[in-house]
C-alpha cells in the first residue's frame, strides 16, 4: 500500500519541519510533496528526499490553492493508494491505543473512500508552558487541546475529490472517523504565532479573496489574532478533563451535512498520545547513501510489522 502526503506551504519555517518529520516517519520521506508559495531560503532546508514543487510568488488566492491541490491529489492517485492533504501546521495521528500508525489504520479500513479527521487545536498554557523546543516531542511540552470542528477535514482519501477553499469541505460525502486525529498547531506557541501573523499580514491577497472575505484571519490585527488563540481566563486550564470524551462533539458534527464552526472545552491530551508527535529535529540535511539505506531498512521493517488488534 502506497501513501502520499501533500501540503501547500508559504514561508513556514517553524512548523514545516514538524510536518516533514511526522509524515516522513509515517509514510517515508520520498512520498511527501511540499508545494511552496514563493520559495524562501528556509524551504531549502527540507530533506532532499522530499518532493518540492515551487509555485510562483504572486498574490495568495484560496480558490486557486484548493484547485491546484485537488488536481495534484488526482494525479498522485494514479500511483498511490491514498493521499493525505494537511497544512504545514496539521499533523494527523491514528489513535495509538488501536493503531501502530496511519498506514496501519488505512490498511485496516480500506473500504472507506474518504476520511474526515477529528480536529483538535493544541492550546498553550502561556503562564506555565515554555516556548516549544523542536528537539523534544510536542506532547512532552503541551498538555492541552480543544476540539475544533473546522479541523474535522476530509483530509485522507483514496478517490479523487475536489476540495473547497481552506480544505474544510469537498464534493465528496463525509466519513467522520473516531480514530484519526488532526493535531492543529496554530495555537501551540505564542512566540511562533506572533511571527506567523506578521508574515500573513504581509501577504498580498487576491482581489477575489478580499471581496469574499476568505482567509480573513490572515488580515487580523496581531492583538486580535493572539487573543483568539491564547485564552488566559483564571483557572481555565485547571479544570481541564484528564481523559476527554469527544462523543458529543462528534455527534454534533455528524448531525450536519456540511461543516459548522464550533469548539469544545479545553481538555488534557490523553497520555497515550505523549509520543505521537516526534521532535522536529532542527534543520534537515540532504540525504547521503547511508541515510537512504537506513530509511529503506526502516520502511521494510515497518511494512512487515504485524497489525495491532483493535
Amino acid at each position: 500500500m502506497r501513501i502520499a502526503a501533500i501540503t501547500h506551504a508559504f514561508n513556514e519555517p517553524e512548523y514545516l519541519p514538524y510536518w516533514v518529520t511526522h509524515y516522513g516517519h509515517q509514510i517515508g520521506l520520498p512520498n511527501l510533496f511540499v508545494v511552496t508559495h514563493g520559495r524562501t531560503p528556509r524551504d531549502r532546508d527540507i530533506d532532499a528526499r522530499v518532493q518540492v514543487i515551487d509555485v510562483p510568488a504572486d498574490d495568495f488566492d484560496e480558490t486557486r490553492r484548493a484547485r491546484f491541490m485537488s488536481q495534484l491529489q488526482h494525479f498522485l492517485l494514479s500511483g498511490y493508494d491514498w493521499v493525505i492533504m494537511a497544512d504545514a501546521d496539521e499533523l494527523i495521528v491514528a489513535d495509538p491505543a488501536r493503531y501502530a500508525d496511519i498506514g496501519d489504520y488505512l490498511d485496516r479500513n480500506r473500504a472507506t473512500p474518504t476520511f474526515t479527521t477529528v480536529g483538535l487545536n493544541v492550546v498553550q498554557d502561556c503562564a506555565r508552558e515554555a516556548p516549544l523546543d523542536p528537539m523534544r516531542p510536542l506532547f512532552h511540552q503541551r498538555a492541552f487541546v480543544r476540539f475544533a470542528s473546522p479541523f474535522c477535514k476530509p483530509a485522507v482519501t483514496r478517490v479523487p475529490i475536489v476540495w473547497k477553499q481552506g480544505f474544510h469541505d469537498s464534493d465528496a460525502p463525509r466519513h467522520l472517523t473516531d480514530d484519526l486525529f488532526m493535531i492543529h498547531l496554530c495555537g501551540a506557541d505564542e512566540t511562533v504565532a506572533r511571527r506567523r501573523i506578521a508574515r500573513r499580514n504581509a501577504l498580498t491577497m487576491s482581489a477575489s479573496d478580499i471581496r469574499h472575505k476568505r482567509s480573513a484571519h490572515f488580515r487580523s490585527s496581531p492583538d486580535a489574532y493572539l487573543a483568539a488563540l491564547f485564552p488566559d481566563a483564571p483557572g481555565l486550564f485547571d479544570g481541564a478533563a484528564p481523559e476527554p470524551d469527544f462523543r458529543a462533539e462528534l455527534a454534533q458534527v455528524r448531525a450536519h451535512p456540511r461543516p459548522t464552526a464550533f469548539a469544545g472545552p479545553i481538555v488534557r491530551m490523553p497520555a497515550r498520545f505523549a509520543d505521537s508527535i516526534r521532535p522536529a529535529g532542527g534543520r534537515a540535511r540532504p540525504a547521503g547513501l547511508f541515510d537512504r539505506l537506513a530509511e529503506r531498512l526502516e520502511f521494510l521493517r515497518a511494512s512487515r510489522k504485524p497489525a495491532a488488534r483493535a
